[in-house]
């Protein structure tokens, strides 16, 4: 599902970028098989030699980067290698690093987000929502560590903390006199 593209003497960056636009194009039209069409996205990444490596290996770590870039960005669409791109790869790499240790270290914590009946106006429920304070970054957004825990396959040991952590605190609030809620678990 990868493959590697050479292209010796370019004489302009923009021609790879129309080469990649032509790539693009010609695998994204639906191919029929048994009866059906089918629909194949393409991420391109591109690194060019010697802007952007001195060799051959880091010149295919590199276009890798931009093609995961590529698809970060929501496939059938090319980028060009850039260091600020390798950057945030190390930034990623690093926080896949402290995030498969967030759950042992106990650095994820729950909120509540109440549910209010509008008939009665008394609270109904209570959503719980993850969080993580992550002691090197400071709160992290559950829109860029929630993503990465899924791709990382850390979702089913955090949910089921969630789903504990959660049916705990309602257990705490009944043991403390309030009514029993209906808690959700996002």
């Amino acid at each position: 599902d990868e493959f590697i593209i050479l292209l010796s003497e370019i004489v302009d960056a923009a021609d790879t970028a129309k080469l990649a636009e032509r790539v693009i194009s010609e695998v994204r039209k639906p191919v029929t098989f048994d009866g059906r069409q089918l629909y194949v996205t393409t991420s391109v990444g591109i690194a060019i030699y010697p802007d952007d490596a001195t060799n051959s290996e880091d010149l295919l770590k590199n276009a890798d980067i931009a093609m995961y870039r590529s698809k970060d960005l929501g496939r059938n669409n090319y980028h060009l290698f850039s260091s600020a791109m390798n950057s945030r790869s190390h930034e990623r790499l690093a926080m896949e690093d402290r995030l498969s240790r967030a759950l042992e270290n106990n650095e994820f914590a729950l909120v509540y987000q109440v549910k209010i009946d509008l008939g009665s106006g008394r609270m109904c429920g209570a959503e719980a929502l993850v969080r993580w304070h992550s002691p090197e970054m400071g709160l992290v957004a559950p829109s860029e560590f929630l993503p990465l825990a899924a791709k990382m396959g850390l979702m089913p040991a955090l949910g089921e903390w969630v789903l504990t952590s959660a049916c705990a605190q309602n257990k705490a609030w009944q043991d403390r006199g309030l009514p029993a809620l209906r808690m959700a678990v996002n």
